[in-house]
């Protein structure tokens, strides 16, 4: 009975809700809200949110941007940083060029013609004349000078002749450079003139009846001396009467005095009368001094046109402002009557020091003070400086100074040197030092240039007062073993504008 009912009880219910009728059993809701809850779940699992996450930092990208910064601020720190080079002292040899050119003066006569007419000359350049020697004809009417140049050709040269044309030759290959070589053209003309000469005077030999016409002149040699055909207008310029643009080559020109034709009173030739003659040579002050300083009297020299060699007497003159080695010379002047100005080369044997690039040169001031006011005291040498005590009483202590250099009346103290206990200077401006044993005073204050270098053997740099005995563009020669020098292996900076004194140099 009771599953009886229970079976119809079952199939009441199903039906009824079936039809919709009534409330639904409490069961069937715990059924489909089950099945919600298992839909709603595998919804939300299938449903994957993405989050963002923080990525871990690359230690390798950091340390090389790391190491590229660093790269480059070091190379924009040595771009625009001036770097300070050493440089070792050396003793050895200065190679200077004791090549000048210098301004010849000689004793010259210049010579005019007297009558017009066509010229045909036979006496060579550089020759020497006498009063026998036959320089040139003229022909007034032309008619016998036309007949000389009409048989020129059937005219032959001797073997003297050629003997002359062959030196002329080797003197100008001896002197001859690609530098310049216009002169190609001027020795040219000038052989050319030789030959025509040559041919002439032997015409003329051949003409015995040229003398006979009395227009037809022969001109002799008036005077000794070696001929030449040109002026420049040195002719008369004496050793007095030299000016400084007259050392200057830059503008000189010579006037050709050869001509067919020429009128009364046109200049015609000159003579260089004498042996004696000098050279005017520029030099530069440091030079000049040197020379004053030695106290050479003669000097030998190498003329650089046929390297030969004489000897002269040796002087400095001043031409205005312009120091000059004036030489003097007693012979040689036939081999350079043709030359306004001479190149030479001074024989000076080179001297030996410590050599030093001129970029390492510094000027630096110093107080001059006078020889008479040093004193000493055990080893240490120095001055007496008046001081004033408490209660205003002038008194002297005795101060210790380095003394970076001497002449014949001072001695050269730096102004910034002072008292390594204090740090106060040993000197300043407006001290008056006292003479010891007299009353004489002295106020510092005058001051002096040196010249010198910075030595840096310390790791700073400190002044190093120098000599310079010779100097060429690039480097110095300098006089080994001074006060307060240097001396052979010392370390000094390559280029001192770059430093200052007691600065440190290796950090």
């Amino acid at each position: 009975m009771h599953m009886a009912s229970g079976g119809r009880g079952a199939a009441e219910l199903k039906g009824a809700a079936d039809r919709g009728e009534g409330h639904p059993p409490a069961r069937i809701h715990i059924l489909e809200d089950s099945e919600e809850c298992w839909m709603a779940g595998r919804r939300r699992r299938n449903k994957v949110v993405s989050m963002r996450r923080k990525r871990p930092i690359n230690i390798d990208l950091v340390f090389f941007g790391a190491v590229a910064l660093y790269i480059c601020v070091i190379c924009y720190m040595a771009m625009n940083t001036e770097h300070i080079a050493g440089y070792e002292v050396n003793a050895g040899s200065l190679s200077v060029n004791h090549t000048y050119t210098g301004l010849a003066l000689r004793e010259e006569r210049v010579f005019s013609a007297e009558t017009s007419g066509y010229v045909s000359y036979y006496a060579r350049e550089g020759e020497r004349v006498s009063g026998s020697s036959l320089v040139y004809t003229i022909d007034e009417k032309g008619e016998i000078n036309a007949l000389i140049r009409q048989n020129a050709e059937n005219v032959d040269l001797t073997d003297e002749n050629f003997s002359v044309i062959r030196s002329s030759i080797r003197s100008y290959m001896s002197d001859y450079s690609d530098l310049e070589f216009s002169k190609v053209y001027d020795f040219e003309t000038s052989l050319a003139g030789s030959v025509m000469d040559l041919m002439n005077q032997n015409m003329l030999e051949s003409l015995e009846d040229a003398g006979e016409d009395s227009m037809f002149s022969r001109i002799y040699a008036a005077n000794i001396g070696i001929l030449e055909y040109y002026t420049d207008g040195f002719e008369e310029v004496t050793l007095d009467g030299v000016t400084e643009e007259m050392l200057d080559p830059s503008g000189y020109e010579k006037v050709n005095l050869k001509k067919e034709l020429v009128q009364a009173g046109e200049q015609m030739y000159k003579l260089a009368v004498s042996e004696k003659w000098s050279l005017l040579v520029p030099l530069a002050e440091e030079e000049a001094a040197g020379f004053q300083q030695e106290e050479r009297k003669f000097m030998e020299v190498e003329f650089t046109r046929d390297h030969t060699k004489a000897w002269a007497d040796f002087s400095i003159q001043y031409v205005g402002a312009t120091p000059c080695a004036r030489l003097d010379f007693n012979n040689s002047m036939v081999r350079f009557a043709d030359l306004r100005y001479v190149e030479v080369e001074f024989q000076i044997e080179d001297e030996e020091g410590l050599k030093i690039p001129n970029t390492a040169i510094v000027e630096k001031e110093f107080y001059a003070v006078p020889q008479g006011f040093l004193m000493e005291e055990g080893e240490e040498k120095g001055f007496l400086k008046e001081v004033y005590d408490e209660n205003g009483q002038a008194e002297t202590v005795f101060v210790s100074m380095t003394l970076y250099d001497a002449d014949e009346e001072n001695y050269y103290i730096d102004p910034k040197e002072s008292d390594y206990t204090t740090g106060a200077l040993k000197m300043p401006m407006g001290t008056f030092l006292v003479q010891e044993d007299s009353q004489e005073r002295f106020q510092i204050g005058t001051r002096s240039t040196i010249q010198g270098v910075y030595n840096i053997n310390k790791g700073y740099t400190q002044f190093r007062q120098i000599d310079i005995l010779y100097q060429n563009e690039e480097f110095a020669l300098v006089k080994e073993g001074t006060s307060y020098g240097l001396t052979v292996y010392d370390r000094i900076v390559l280029n001192s504008e770059a430093v200052d004194e007691d600065e440190v140099i290796y950090r």
